[in-house]
């Protein structure tokens, strides 16, 4: 389909620039005395490296609005002696001075340097980046993954110690990318912590803004850009992104917690926000350095302006404007598959105001069961009143169509990039976690309870179309695929397999899930919710003269039975003779009370994960913060047809309970 003479015009207007190390060169511009009219306050930043090419990216800011002219300069050593390309680039106010740049005709799994020079002597930060090796060649990739960096909640102490620990690193050893797995930004701003206290620093206040008692949160165009350079002013999140080049999708926090596609979902309160996702869609594209229009025979594009006509058909419009699930690869070693988990799913399969109508204490595995799969379930024959209380509520999903986290079109590309990927490894750059969190509260004897779920807001909460997915790559025979999510502000790891009720059925793929960067760690949010019920008190926590530990981690791995049991007794050995929890088949580690991130090494045969948990870094710090553990995992590779075998956890440091 042809440009219209808008998109064009908006083409145009896109800081968008392709650069050929191999085209005409402009005369270098040398770098002279610090031009104090134009700065690079955002730093730089390269991403979606691929075996030619990279995007690099800056945000060049002058004190009087106007166009900047720039000269990108690339080089193979960090003093600029001998330049390998130059390139004349402009930026300006419409993309609030943002500037990102396709560099092609590069060379293969090389390092580049790169900065951007003003005629006037203005000289952003260095910036480093590679190639991904040749498709034919199978070398090993270091890749950290994270997830989940509150600018608020805690300063960025994971990112300084993976860049202390990168730079000590012998040169073989050093990681090769970054992969972020989402809420790179949070649009609301707590006025306090959870438990009361006060934030670890603040977000200034925002351009427009919605001031609500318990926090405020970004509204307009001007509101999301303020938080993204406000993020990216950060010294260690601004060096790590001149250090590596990011591999990036998003969750719900670029927009709006727990929304889908164009609906914000604060609380119970449902609103089309068709205009603010639109301008949350703009600002992402703007600071992240992300290959999309640059991608060939792939669905994904760069952002499209829209005009909005004020009514439902908005919300398409406004989701649309921007498609970011992609494909890239790492020689003949791996794919990465990104998606993009919010902008095509359905609503929530349960209604906030649901289970408490029910009068049920938590909401069910089967109540998601019944609602998510609609009618499809039981083989066609859903039941016409859903099976709590009186018996009276009628099936609000009887006659709806499954749930879906991917959406028809992504699912169908997700599968076939799979199934044709022919590389032994397969990435899913997932921002939710697949590894099951259940309460099998079934268990307990004599209670009257069914097995419950704590969040329906990631896979759980999906589970026909979890089970379809992992049904199909079995099916098919794909093996090798690693799921790297976050979102959950946890460290977990497990086997995936596509139903949780059969005991039998094989494990197909693994996901790592990583702990939140910086956001608050899960556990926190637990225990408050807990302190107003004794009973689930006793699966969260054990208070012994004063001090208290957490038993959570030992809920979900054992069961609900053992952590009863070590609240009355305190003997860890009884503990241990409960369990497994059953409604959590294939969990292996979890770990909801630090902060930290994940590093996976993909070679040839294997695959080895740490887990790495930080100290969390509540103020301002000049060395990085120490590692308190590291959880280590091996996995051998395996084909279609094999379930992976993940060896694991071994610690470093001091492990969470149960495992310390």
């Amino acid at each position: 389909m042809p440009l219209s003479r808008r998109q064009f015009l908006a083409a145009l207007s896109s800081t968008s620039f392709i650069v050929s190390v191999h085209g005409s060169q402009a005369e270098p511009v040398a770098p002279q005395a610090a031009d104090v009219s134009l700065s690079f306050p955002q730093g730089v930043a390269s991403g979606d490296p691929q075996s030619d090419s990279v995007i690099l990216w800056t945000r060049a800011e002058p004190k009087t609005p106007g166009l900047v002219n720039l000269q990108l300069q690339l080089a193979e050593d960090e003093d600029f002696a001998s330049l390998l390309a130059t390139q004349d680039v402009s930026t300006g106010p419409e993309s609030d001075y943002t500037l990102r740049t396709h560099v092609v005709g590069l060379e293969s799994d090389r390092w580049y340097f790169y900065r951007f020079v003003s005629a006037s002597g203005a000289t952003s930060r260095t910036g480093r980046t590679r190639t991904a090796p040749r498709p034919d060649r199978a070398k090993d990739l270091r890749l950290a993954f994270a997830s989940c960096q509150s600018y608020e909640q805690s300063y960025y102490g994971s990112w300084a110690r993976m860049l202390a620990d990168d730079l000590a690193a012998p040169p073989g050893e050093q990681l090769d990318a970054v992969l972020h797995v989402g809420d790179f930004i949070y649009e609301r701003c707590w006025h306090r912590r959870i438990d009361g206290g006060e934030q670890a620093r603040k977000v200034p206040p925002f351009p427009d803004g919605v001031m609500g008692e318990e926090n405020r949160y970004a509204l307009t165009l001007a509101d999301y850009r303020h938080l993204y350079k406000t993020y990216l002013a950060d010294p260690h999140l601004q060096a790590a992104r001149a250090r590596w080049p990011f591999i990036v999708t998003w969750d719900d926090h670029e927009f709006s917690n727990n929304n889908y596609q164009s609906y914000s979902t604060y609380g119970s309160d449902i609103r089309l926000e068709a205009r603010r996702r639109l301008d949350a869609n703009r600002c992402w594209f703007e600071f992240m350095p992300a290959a999309l229009d640059e991608l060939e025979e792939q669905p994904a594009y760069g952002f499209r302006a829209t005009e909005l006509a004020g009514d439902e058909g908005d919300n398409r419009l406004a989701a649309d404007s921007l498609l970011i699930y992609r494909r890239l690869s790492w020689g003949a070693l791996l794919d990465i598959v990104i998606t993009d988990n919010r902008s095509y799913r359905s609503p929530p399969c349960v209604p906030d105001d649901l289970p408490a109508a029910l009068d049920l204490p938590l909401t069910t595995s089967r109540l998601v069961s019944i609602t998510d799969a609609g009618r499809e379930y039981n083989d066609g024959q859903p039941p016409e009143f859903l099976p709590y209380g009186s018996g009276d509520v009628p099936n609000p999903a009887r006659k709806r169509a499954p749930g879906t986290c991917l959406g028809e079109a992504q699912r169908d590309w997700f599968l076939n990039a799979l199934a044709a990927s022919d590389k032994p490894w397969k990435i899913w750059a997932n921002s939710l976690p697949l590894i099951p969190l259940n309460l099998d509260l079934s268990a307990i004897p004599f209670g009257g309870l069914e097995d419950s779920v704590i969040s329906t807001d990631a896979w759980v909460g999906y589970p026909w179309e979890m089970s379809l997915l992992v049904r199909e790559l079995w099916s098919q025979q794909v093996g090798g695929v690693v799921s790297l999510s976050g979102d959950h502000h946890m460290h977990g790891a497990g086997g995936i397999r596509h139903s949780m009720a059969d005991a039998e059925a094989p494990e197909v793929l693994l996901d790592f899930n990583v702990a939140a960067l910086a956001s608050s760690p899960l556990y926190g949010d637990l225990y408050m919710a807990a302190s107003e019920s004794p009973e689930f008190m006793a699966l969260v926590a054990k208070e012994t003269d004063g001090v208290r530990e957490p038993t959570w981690h030992n809920t979900l791995l054992r069961g609900s039975l053992s952590s009863l049991a070590y609240e009355r007794t305190g003997l860890k050995t009884v503990s241990q003779w409960l369990g497994p929890n059953a409604a959590n088949p294939g969990l292996r580690f979890v770990d909801t009370t630090h902060q930290g991130y994940g590093i996976a090494h993909f070679s040839a045969n294997r695959l080895k994960v740490q887990l790495v948990g930080v100290e969390r870094t509540l103020e301002a710090f000049t060395e990085p913060p120490p590692v308190i553990y590291t959880a280590r995992f091996d996995v051998p590779a395996w084909q279609g047809g094999e379930s992976p075998v993940l060896n694991g956890p071994a610690f470093t440091g001091q492990p969470p309970f149960p495992y310390g």
